[in-house]
């Protein structure tokens, strides 16, 4: 648990208290977001062989983040940390960029029609757009959560909101309709989804007004210098640069490494995700109980700690019930790593400023997954699929070395430096 002092310096937007209905309006886009991943990483590399063998572009294709993040963004976290509408200062955004990326998800389908001349630049395309789009929404959504939830109990939200999303990746990994169905069910279930959670959700206004820098891309400059002082948080984002060299070098490729290593059809390849998936889902409730008691330092060491042992025996595994069994494992990694990460971060940067500090940590997703899917995928073209697991070793154990010497309880002090500095 943090100090209180660092409670009351994060939880300035709002003296918020926990509210259960709240809680479970907002985490019903997740369903929808779920939804979104399961696509990606489940589904859309095996569509994507119809129309290229290259195991570096089926990646980047499959990737939940591109690189133009790196730069959008951070600058999209500090427009909705700065956002003063009638909706709120997250909720803009979901209206705005879903709808949009539900469109680009519809048009994929329809690019896989066009002649073969342009198919595949008009498919690759529409996949980019739905991804950008997705992704300008998705950080302000993340930020909505400790706007609107207390300090001690981010933790258990986040394992609800986490559970809901799994349930989407289930869902739509289960359904058992054709692929260019699956893309429609995401595009329709994302749109109304978000709906429902904007409808419901009522962001609660800041306690007093931030004097902000002039433009948002000011304001970024301004936070990247504040990382000077939040030295807690700066290690943080390290850390979630190589936990997502590891990860994203797996997530992308693992249904075609099953069907490769297990020389199984395409089913059973979607079935050991969905094995994974309904692993989390059992896990994640415990999890974000356990982060709130124990700390999410704590429990983010536990889930990269299994992840890497999964990772290990990734290297050795040949037969569907050895991967099943690996899956379980990583099932139980992945719960406590989503129930722990983003807890975290926001222990260690002010209230205020979330959005922004959200913004850096997808901007270092969107370097992370570019670059470890261009390297795995060439490793992958030279050398086979177990190399996912080789990359995801080398990535994870370097993220729980560092964890090793993060210090939350020092972030208090930290952010009373950094809120100095923005009120001067």
């Amino acid at each position: 648990m943090i100090p209180n002092e660092q409670q009351e310096a994060t939880a300035k937007p709002s003296q918020v208290a926990f509210n259960l209905y709240q809680t479970l309006w907002y985490s019903i886009a997740n369903f929808g977001y779920g939804m979104f991943y399961g696509l990606n990483n489940g589904i859309l590399n095996l569509y994507m062989q119809r129309f290229t063998g290259n195991a570096v572009i089926i990646g980047l294709l499959s990737s939940s983040h591109s690189v133009e993040g790196v730069v959008v963004q951070p600058i999209v976290g500090a427009m909705s940390d700065r956002c003063r509408s009638r909706l709120g200062r997250r909720r803009p955004f979901l209206l705005l960029f879903i709808p949009l990326s539900a469109l680009f998800i519809l048009l994929t389908p329809v690019a896989a029609q066009l002649p073969e001349g342009v198919r595949l630049t008009a498919v690759v395309s529409t996949v980019f757009l739905f991804t950008v789009t997705f992704n300008i929404a998705n950080d302000p959504y993340q930020a909505l959560m400790p706007d609107i939830t207390p300090p001690d109990h981010r933790g258990r939200v986040t394992g609800l909101w986490t559970l809901i999303g799994v349930l989407g990746q289930v869902a739509i990994l289960s359904v058992n309709v054709r692929t260019v169905f699956k893309i429609e069910i995401t595009a329709v279930v994302m749109l109304v989804a978000t709906l429902v959670t904007c409808w419901k959700v009522h962001e609660t206004p800041l306690e007093q007004e931030v004097q902000y820098a002039r433009r948002s891309t000011q304001q970024v400059k301004v936070a990247l210098r504040g990382l000077t002082k939040l030295k807690q948080a700066r290690l943080a984002l390290i850390i979630y640069f190589f936990y997502g060299l590891g990860v994203g070098a797996v997530l992308p490729f693992l249904t075609l490494y099953v069907k490769t290593v297990a020389h199984v059809p395409k089913q059973p390849a979607e079935d050991m995700l969905l094995v994974l998936m309904v692993s989390t889902a059992i896990a994640i409730l415990p999890c974000g109980r356990y982060t709130d008691k124990v700390g999410a330092r704590c429990m983010l060491q536990a889930g990269l700690a299994l992840v890497l042992m999964v990772s290990v025996a990734g290297l050795f595994v040949t037969t569907i019930p050895q991967i099943a069994g690996a899956m379980v494992f990583a099932g139980f990694g992945n719960a406590a790593l989503s129930a722990s990460a983003y807890p975290l971060l926001t222990m260690l940067v002010p209230a205020e400023e979330m959005g922004i500090y959200t913004g850096f940590q997808t901007a270092a997703a969107s370097i992370t997954q570019p670059l470890t899917v261009t390297v795995t995928g060439f490793l992958i073209n030279h050398g086979g699929y177990r190399y996912i697991f080789v990359v995801c070793c080398v990535g994870v154990l370097a993220a729980l070395l560092l964890l090793n010497r993060l210090r939350p309880e020092n972030a208090g002090s930290e952010i009373a430096a950094r809120e100095l500095e923005l009120t001067a």
